[in-house]
């Protein structure tokens, strides 16, 4: 049972909302309780999606949901020294002791490397690593030493190492993209 002072019409403010994704809602006048503070009609849902919003804003500023960028170190220098001996026994022959490349071979060093690779993702190149080289043995070598090739190309195209070796199976590696310097 409510008093009538406790019942008000909304006013003419409350007959257009915006939303937090920025979707007009109208609303009709309707009466509204104010005991039990309730909104009546659409623009609960307006409020609603303005918490929801403002809860993601800020869950995806807090450091629990940071995400790893190629630039924070991915790799341990000690993988990248690995990755140059594996790089060595494996590859030298058709990429070049330079990774310069050649004629039937793409260089894996510098612009000619980001040409190729540029916004695709480490998994990607692991894959094609893994799956199509070295070409007249694909797939030959093990896990750790296609993990030290990748750690070593990073390296020699001017990433930062880190503290951790680069893991294959890490779910981090789809969402690493090689990207050029910030």
């Amino acid at each position: 049972i409510y008093r009538p002072a406790l019942w008000h019409q909304r006013s003419e403010l409350g007959r257009l909302a915006t939303s937090a994704i920025g979707k007009r809602i109208e609303t009709s006048t309707k009466w509204q309780c104010y005991a039990c503070l309730r909104p009546a009609g659409k623009i609960a849902m307006g409020k609603f999606n303005f918490v929801i919003s403002l809860l993601l804003v800020c869950a995806s500023t807090s450091p629990l949901f940071a995400q790893t960028n190629i630039w924070d170190g991915v790799y341990s220098e000690e993988q990248a020294s690995r990755g140059q001996l594996a790089y060595r026994a494996n590859c030298e022959s058709c990429h070049g002791s330079n990774l310069g490349g050649n004629s039937n071979t793409p260089s894996l060093l510098g612009m000619s490397f980001m040409f190729i690779w540029e916004g695709r993702s480490l998994a990607e190149l692991y894959t094609k690593m893994r799956e199509n080289m070295p070409s007249d043995r694909p797939a030959s070598l093990g896990t750790e030493t296609y993990q030290d090739l990748l750690a070593f190309l990073l390296q020699v195209n001017n990433f930062p190492s880190g503290a951790q070796d680069l893991k294959a199976n890490s779910p981090t590696l789809e969402t690493l993209n090689i990207i050029p310097a910030p």
